[in-house]
Parts: structure tokens; C-alpha cells; sequence
């Protein structure tokens, strides 16, 4: 076994050092023996790392940190089996549009043609799922790091993968070239077809606004937000762009991109003009298909939006924003705001009325999440698990500002909420409502470590009903019984005691309301476990 260089530059020093230049300070992992060159190297750059639970947990605290401080990110596994972990983590990255390094290890090179043990072909396994796969090597160490920054954040953002074998890990690095660190930005949209776009707006008496993921990492809210105003149109948004505008504005309006049959489409039926604002198809569920012309606006190309769309105009979304503002006149039709406000009215009636369903001994989904949200400051961020609470917060949760709201919507997969708020606690924001469900929580308990480890500011909201209920209620759908969806219900309040966290189970909204004050009073992370009644789903969506 080779021996930890600490006198000359290696190719660990090599990639820490990238690292650094390229301002990440932070990796999140679960290493393994063939990482170890790389982690002193870290440890003497500086470099933090936050040892997680599982491999994908780690890509999910990446990619929330990443979102929330506009910067790439990073994740590291050791060879085979954690590797393949973290493909979950990995294929989240890559569908909701994240731009994470993935750093694994490998068998070293000298073995690999006649050594199977732990052997997977990694740049395989990830080329599907990433922008690219490299090897760390000697000769170019620190500007494959480079390389990755800039194919990760260029264009459509994604994950890139980089394979570094352990005794490739300590050879001699040859000297770091110069490099670009950046990729070229999108040439101007010509003011010919700012002109055209705006004719097209300027005609239409019933406009309506879809905004998406796309908007980060740029943040063109107030740009948004008057080119809206000057349109008079109401505006949609996709899970991860609630609260691009906020929901107490007159023209926020509902969350698509969850159900097939979500509210805002009916919305979008009405419309006879639609601007799709850093929207991405990924993020719908139903597939993306729209009667009125479409005016598409985004940071990069999306193969199906743009390509069905009257217009589309691809750049920085604050200029191209801001050059259509100021080309449409002042609008003065209550279009907008009275289609907002009678979709905010009719969904609120449902939640009311769906809520008074809840028996004795159970409180409502739509309930939990009012407390919260009453509860919580304004600037609170949420991350949501998947399952039917993701559908019902999706729809419900009142975002008043951006980038507040996290949740896997491309990939949709269970597990990320707990890591998410891990992540998102290390990236500073403060307090971080964690909603997830009792399958969610036995998939990712490991998590509550992570959490008490860190001391982060996270209030964990565990949804208990005893089940999978998105799929049993495809069951029920469909005239089955339940079979494979039910299992007795976690005890929260032990679950979490066990990783020495305050930790209760509650079933009334008084009790909620009581323990969602206490959580927020602690410094460190809480569990609330709550017994709701699913079927009160059923009335929201």
C-alpha cells in the first residue's frame, strides 16, 4: 500500500487545489480506504467535508447546497458499491438540473485487468445520468477540475462525473496549465426578435406566465416580477420556482407540475398567449402540451419546449426580460388578477373542505401544513420528500420568496427531503422545515445522524399514515386492495431519541401548534411525528 505524500504535489493536491480555486469549499461524502490520498489533501487545503450517511444522501446535499448558494458542489464516493449508491443522488442532479461534481474512486489502474473485486465500469454507469465522465490523471489533474466546473454550469446545468483510482491519487501531478474556467455566454437575442415577441404580447388579452426551474442560478425575481405587472398576466410556477413571485401577490397564481390534472392547467386552457419563463419540461408531469402560441424564454435550449413553441428567445433571462417590458405598454385589464385571485379562492375552499374530513386522533395533511406555515417566518425554507405530501405542498405551500422551496421534481426520488435540509442548513438558511412521511423517514432514519451531527436548525415534520399512499391510492383507483403498501406506522419519538433528538409524536393541531413553537425555539434539529388521516389527500388533488 502506497503512503500519504505530503512533500511534493500529487494528483490529490492537484484536485483539492482545483477545488479551491474553483470556490467550493465544501464536500459532501462517504469515503471509503481508496479515497484517503484525496481526503488528506482536502484536509490541508482546507477543504470541509461532511460525512453523510449514504452516497445519494450526499448528492442530495450537494445539489440543495449548490441551488442555494449558486455555486457548483461536490460529492465523493469510494469505487463500486458507493459508487452505485449515489447514482440516485447522481440521476437527481442530472434531471433537476444541478450542477454537482461527482469524485469516485476506482480499482487501481494496474489492477483492473485482472481484479474483479469491486470493479464496475463507472464512466458506463454514469453517462447516462451526467454531462460527462472524466479521469483524474497526472497530466491533467487540475484542469479536468476546470473542465467539470465549466461543463457542469455551461448551457443546461448537470453533474459531472470524475474517477480517481487511489494509487493514481499519490503520483506526481505534472504542473497545472492555464485554463478556461468558464464557458462562453449565449450571444444577445437580436432587438428584431424582442420586437416580434412583444407584438405577439401586446396582442394577447389573455396572457398567462409558467416560470420553472431555469430561473436559478441567475435570480431575475424583480425583473419577473414588473415584466408580469407591465403584461398584467397571472403567473404560474413549477414546484422549484415557488415564490418567484410571491404568493401574496395579486398575480401569483398556482403550482403545475405535479398531477396530471393540476389546477393551473386550467388556467393555461384559458390563455390565449403563454410565456414560459426558465421553464424546463422535466419539471411537468404531464406531458408539455399547449393549445395557445407559447413564447418560450430560457438560459439554454430545452429540446421539447423550445422546438414546440410559436418563439422561442434563449439568453439571460433578466435582459431579455427587461427589453419585452419595455416594449409593452401599461396594461390595465383585471385579467390577471381576477384569474389569480379565483384560483387561489377555489383551491383554499378545497383545502377546508378536505380538511374537515380528519377523524378524531388524526390531523389533516392540509392542517399540518397550515400550522407550519403559520409557524414559520416568511424566509423559512421547506423541503419536501415524495409521496402524497410532496403533491399536497406543492400545491399549497404559500412561498412568499424565491429559492425557499426545495424538492426533487425532475427525478422525483425518495430521500432527498432529510439530506435537502441538511444542505440546506449548512448553506445558512435558517429555519429549515423538513416534510416527509413515514416511508421516507425509515428509507433515510440514517439522516437524523446527519442532522444531530451538525446541530443544523431543522424541524422534521413526519407524516405518519401506515403506508405508500400515492400507490395505494393507485390501487384503490384502479379496484385493487392494498397489497405491498402498508406497514405499521415508525415510532417517531423513539426514532429519534435514539440519535439523541428531541422527538414526540402528536395528533391534534393544538399539540402541533405547541411542538412547532418548541422546535423553532431549539438551536438544533426536532422530529415531530404527526398522525394524519390520507384520505384527506383525496379532496386537495
Amino acid at each position: 500500500m502506497s503512503t500519504i505524500i505530503a512533500h511534493r504535489d500529487t494528483v490529490a493536491t492537484a484536485v483539492a487545489g482545483g477545488l479551491r480555486a474553483a470556490g467550493i469549499d465544501t464536500v459532501f461524502g462517504l469515503p471509503g480506504g481508496e479515497n484517503v490520498h484525496l481526503l488528506e489533501a482536502m484536509r490541508r487545503a482546507g477543504v470541509r467535508f461532511v460525512l453523510s450517511e449514504h452516497e445519494s444522501a450526499a448528492a442530495f446535499m450537494a445539489a440543495a447546497a449548490g441551488q442555494l448558494t449558486r455555486r457548483p458542489t461536490v460529492c465523493l464516493t469510494t469505487l463500486g458499491p458507493g459508487a452505485v449508491n449515489c447514482t440516485a443522488g447522481v440521476a437527481h442532479a442530472f434531471l433537476d438540473r444541478c450542477p454537482v461534481l461527482v469524485i469516485t474512486a476506482q480499482v487501481a489502474e494496474g489492477l483492473q485487468r485482472r481484479h474483479t473485486h469491486q470493479l464496475v465500469d463507472l464512466h458506463r454507469l454514469f453517462a447516462p445520468i451526467t454531462k460527462a465522465t472524466l479521469d483524474l490523471t497526472p497530466s491533467a489533474a487540475a484542469s479536468a477540475v476546470r473542465k467539470a466546473v465549466r461543463v457542469a454550469t455551461t448551457g443546461m446545468p448537470g453533474p459531472v462525473h470524475l474517477q480517481l483510482p487511489n494509487d493514481v491519487a499519490a503520483l506526481a501531478a505534472e504542473p497545472a496549465t492555464p485554463g478556461p474556467a468558464a464557458g462562453a455566454e449565449p450571444p444577445p437575442v437580436p432587438p428584431a426578435d424582442l420586437a416580434r415577441a412583444a407584438a405577439g404580447l401586446v396582442a394577447a388579452e389573455r396572457p398567462v406566465v409558467v416560470v420553472g426551474l431555469g430561473l436559478e442560478p441567475e435570480g431575475p425575481y424583480a425583473a419577473l416580477r414588473k415584466f408580469a405587472e407591465r403584461l398584467g398576466a397571472p403567473v404560474l410556477s413549477t414546484p422549484k420556482a415557488k415564490g418567484a413571485l410571491p404568493a401574496s401577490h395579486p398575480l401569483g397564481s398556482e403550482t403545475i407540475g405535479v398531477t396530471r390534472a393540476d389546477p393551473g392547467y386550467d388556467l393555461i386552457a384559458e390563455a390565449d398567449r403563454v410565456v414560459a419563463v426558465g421553464m424546463d419540461v422535466v419539471e411537468v408531469v404531464l406531458p408539455w402540451s399547449v393549445r395557445a402560441p407559447v413564447l418560450w424564454i430560457a438560459p439554454w435550449r430545452d429540446r421539447i419546449g423550445a422546438a414546440t413553441a410559436e418563439q422561442a428567445l434563449i439568453g439571460p433571462l433578466g435582459t431579455i426580460l427587461a427589453g419585452l417590458t419595455e416594449r409593452l405598454p401599461e396594461r390595465r385589464s383585471g385579467w390577471g388578477a381576477d384569474r389569480a385571485a379565483h384560483y387561489r379562492q377555489a383551491r383554499r375552499r378545497r383545502s377546508r373542505a378536505a380538511a374537515d374530513h380528519a377523524p378524531a386522533g388524526t390531523i389533516a395533511p392540509q392542517t399540518v401544513l397550515r400550522e407550519a406555515q403559520a409557524a414559520l417566518p416568511p424566509d423559512a425554507m421547506i423541503t419536501t420528500d415524495v409521496g402524497s405530501h410532496k403533491i399536497l405542498a406543492a400545491l399549497e405551500w404559500d412561498a412568499e420568496l424565491p429559492n425557499r422551496y426545495l424538492v426533487s421534481n425532475g427525478l422525483s426520488v425518495m430521500g432527498f427531503g432529510p439530506a435537502a435540509a441538511a444542505g440546506a442548513a449548512l448553506a445558512g438558511c435558517a429555519p429549515v422545515l423538513c416534510v416527509t412521511g413515514d416511508a421516507g423517514l425509515l428509507m433515510s432514519a440514517g439522516g437524523l445522524a446527519t442532522l444531530a451531527q451538525l446541530a443544523a436548525p431543522v424541524l422534521m415534520v413526519v407524516l405518519l399514515d401506515g403506508a405508500l399512499d400515492l400507490i395505494r391510492a393507485h390501487q384503490r383507483r384502479a379496484g385493487a386492495l392494498p397489497f405491498g403498501t402498508e406497514f405499521p406506522a415508525p415510532d417517531v419519538a423513539r426514532i429519534g431519541a435514539a440519535f439523541g433528538l428531541p422527538a414526540v409524536t402528536v395528533d391534534t393541531a393544538a399539540e402541533l401548534r405547541t411542538e412547532l413553537a418548541r422546535g423553532l425555539e431549539r438551536p438544533g434539529a426536532s422530529v415531530i411525528g404527526v398522525r394524519i388521516d390520507p384520505d384527506c389527500y383525496r379532496g386537495s388533488f
